[in-house]
């Protein structure tokens, strides 16, 4: 019996994981994970002897925190009573706005792919929202919400720079695997934003990146100084056709694929509707193709159930086993069914919100 202590495997890949104790799990989440991207035991087996250094090295740098006197836990809190400094506010429309939050150790753990859940106050809903951007440096995570419902309403209304949030939990997920030699990003609707992180992580590893990112139009373009920074091609495609193509992102995923015969993997983030156009776009040429799942969370820990998503012939849990998965084999329509039985409750916690307001 081959020895696979530390090592599990994901999709057929291969993952090395390090249990976190309890008292650093705050800074650095329940357990370590790092791809060895081999579906081969044997080459796993040799693999994880220095991703296992790696992995213990940043536990080794959680206990020296708090032998300097800054406990995991405390390292994490608020730095005042009042939650989470929000340092700057900035809006890319009248419902899409940008929060970039001071957390240190939330910012120095999170990788791309990765989502966290926000609490506004103290009675608040609890939110997941992938990371859109985060800077261990600085010390913040950036997150770009959509207002649409009663709590990212109430999140439009009330959070300005030098406001707080009351709690953040992150970051949650498994991480975007790299090593793919060419890659397509594709962003659309609120999924523009988190798949900047994401290419950006595949240049610096070495890929070759080309991006495609969807707008209703030119106005409502943002972040574009960002992705050229990071992509050897950018495709901006607009609804009005006010700049790049018009039409809706699988046109220029389309226009990509065509162009470049070894792609050899493509990743979508966005609405479900376009996950899956994304996903029939790219069956034809038999590329691997991950979508990244925004079913409904509420714990973030797997208990709860209310984030299943059926893969293939299995029933997964985005919070836990994703929020990536084989866009093949996702059942999108049994997603979009279930997002859309709670459509009554969230309009009847809308209307209410807003009349209280008034």
């Amino acid at each position: 019996m081959q020895d696979t202590r530390y090592l599990f495997q994901r999709n057929r890949t291969w993952w090395v994981k390090v249990a976190v104790p309890r008292a650093e799990r705050d800074a650095l989440g329940y357990d370590l994970r790092r791809s060895l991207h081999t579906e081969d035991l044997a080459e796993a087996l040799v693999a994880r002897g220095p991703v296992l250094e790696e992995l213990r090295q940043e536990l080794k740098d959680a206990r020296q925190a708090q032998k300097a006197g800054r406990a995991c836990r405390e390292s994490l809190m608020p730095d005042d009573e009042n939650g989470f400094e929000i340092l700057l506010r900035e809006d890319f429309s009248d419902v899409t706005f940008l929060l970039e939050v001071k957390a240190p150790l939330l910012a120095k753990a999170a990788k791309p792919g990765q989502f966290i859940i926000v609490i506004l106050h103290e009675h608040g809903e609890r939110i997941p929202l992938t990371i859109a951007d985060f800077s261990a440096d600085k010390g913040t995570i950036t997150l770009v919400i959509q207002a649409v419902g009663k709590s990212t309403r109430e999140m439009q209304q009330r959070c300005h720079a030098g406001t707080h949030l009351h709690a953040l939990v992150g970051p949650m997920g498994f991480p975007s695997e790299l090593g793919a030699q060419k890659i397509i990003c594709v962003g659309g609707g609120l999924g523009v934003a988190p798949i900047y992180p994401q290419l950006r992580a595949f240049k610096e590893s070495g890929s070759y990146v080309i991006g495609v990112v969807g707008f209703r139009s030119k106005e409502l373009i943002f972040w574009q100084d960002k992705f050229e920074q990071y992509c050897d091609e950018l495709i901006i495609c607009t609804d009005d056709g006010s700049v790049g193509i018009q039409g809706r992102v699988t046109l220029g995923l389309e226009a990509a694929l065509k162009l470049h015969s070894d792609v050899d993997r493509v990743i979508a983030v966005g609405p479900p509707i376009m996950m899956k156009a994304c996903a029939e776009t790219t069956r034809p040429f038999g590329v691997e193709t991950i979508v990244s799942m925004n079913p409904i969370v509420v714990d973030g820990t797997g208990m709860c159930g209310g984030c299943r998503v059926r893969v293939g012939d299995e029933i997964k849990f985005a919070c836990v086993d994703g929020p990536e998965f084989d866009a093949h084999k996702v059942d999108f329509d049994d997603l979009m069914s279930r997002l859309g039985r709670y459509k009554g409750d969230e309009a009847r916690a809308l209307e209410g919100w807003e009349k209280a307001l008034s």
